[in-house]
């Protein structure tokens, strides 16, 4: 951490730069809905489409990688992505079609969804996501079956098929059982509509279970994500560090324009973090590409690792720098709360490192990810509008933008 003799000075400039209240701007999602079916459903299409984009996907990273396609950032891994717009009033014929493949998935037989709800998860992002709440009948069977599914909606036939092949990958491959962790599984995917349908994976908030069990928890984390990270699944893109340097110029030059008075500071700190960049490790390992607490869930012992749509190839430390700036910033918020930072920091790190090849060079790696990835985090608190955009939550955010910089600068 960079802590000046003037960081009281930063605070009290940057105090006075947190804006009043801002216009209200309404939120966008989908409603509740429920949807009754009179009659069976419509013979859902198997998953050969599916199937069929899953092996051309999969020939578009063996291209790339002959290519050589090292050196380009992982999509949204780095830098800012605009939001999905949600669509119009979905049309309940296309999503019951995909909810009776779904249906088929999980059986391997033919039923008829008789009912289902939808309730959205998620406002926020490039992809909305829904719970489909599912009531179905087998053939012959007199009891209706409940199921619980998760639907991802996209712009790009591309992404969503990129999602599913790795999600099918991970799950072929056994590491969730070796690293204590699971992933969702594929059950549908509805062209017409972008709708990828995923097993929905119940679990409790790992910030909870933290506080409640602490290091057990930590050190679980860190041995999950060190066997993830092994996983033979190979993305077509590899985020090194000159992307990670041109988003991080991107932001700074952002941030000086907000906070014209730490505009120095800010380039000093900018041309520190370019000095100290280290060399990646000579092989690229699976990176989740987005690893925050949201993206986990603790399910009985276990971890469920979400949000695969920024997968790439690259240094283990992003992850571990991006999970780490995420776990301080909440230490932050809720002192008292959870473990302290530095033995919380240390436990996930031993366990990574105890679950994990040797690799000398890791922790200042791990550091300076942090470093970069509390650089974005600000930036975000700052810029971000997306996510709870009323005036209170967005002043709120601001004040802790304010807080963090003058923490560093």
């Amino acid at each position: 951490m960079l802590v000046g003799s003037h960081t009281a000075g930063a605070r009290g400039r940057l105090a006075r730069l947190l804006p009043g209240r801002l216009s209200e701007r309404d939120a966008q999602g989908i409603a509740t809905q429920r949807v009754v079916l009179p009659g069976p459903h419509a013979r859902a299409q198997d998953l050969h489409d599916l199937s069929q984009a899953d092996g051309r996907q999969r020939a578009a990273r063996a291209s790339a990688r002959r290519a050589g396609a090292g050196g380009t950032r992982g999509r949204g891994a780095l830098g800012a992505t605009p939001m999905n717009p949600p669509p119009t009033t979905l049309i309940a014929a296309d999503v019951g079609v995909a909810l009776a493949a779904a249906l088929r998935a999980v059986h391997g037989a033919d039923g008829t969804v008789e009912t289902w709800s939808a309730h959205s998860l998620s406002k926020r992002g490039r992809h909305r996501v829904v719970r489909y709440d599912v009531q179905a009948r087998m053939p012959g069977g007199a009891e209706v079956q409940h199921h619980q599914w998760v639907g991802k909606f996209y712009e790009r036939d591309e992404d969503a098929c990129g999602v599913a092949t790795t999600l099918r990958e991970l799950t072929a491959s056994g590491c969730g059982a070796r690293g204590g962790f699971v992933v969702p599984r594929v059950l549908a995917y509805h062209g017409p509509r972008g709708l990828l349908l995923l097993s929905h994976e119940s679990g409790e908030s790992v910030v909870k279970t933290i506080a409640a069990e602490g290091a057990h928890v930590l050190a679980a984390i860190g041995r999950a994500l060190a066997i993830l990270h092994a996983a033979p699944v190979m993305p077509a893109t590899v985020t090194g560090p000159a992307a990670v340097l041109a988003d991080l110029q991107r932001r700074i030059v952002e941030l000086c324009g907000r906070f014209p008075a730490e505009a120095a500071s800010l380039q000093r700190w900018r041309v520190r973090l370019e000095r100290e960049a280290a060399p990646p490790p000579t092989t690229s390992s699976f990176l989740h590409g987005d690893l925050g607490l949201v993206q986990l869930r603790w399910q009985a012992g276990t971890i469920v690792f979400l949000d695969f749509d920024d997968c790439t190839r690259g240094d283990p430390a992003l992850d571990l720098g991006n999970l780490l700036t995420q776990l301080r910033r909440l230490t932050l918020r809720k002192p008292g709360k959870l473990p302290d930072f530095v033995a919380a920091r240390a436990t996930i790190l031993d366990a990574y490192q105890r679950s994990s090849p040797r690799d000398p060079g890791l922790a200042p790696r791990v550091a300076w990810y942090e470093q970069i990835a509390l650089v974005r985090k600000i930036h975000s608190l700052t810029f971000d509008r997306t996510r709870h955009p009323e005036a209170d939550a967005i002043q709120q955010r601001q004040g802790e933008a304010i807080h963090l910089l003058a923490s560093v600068l």
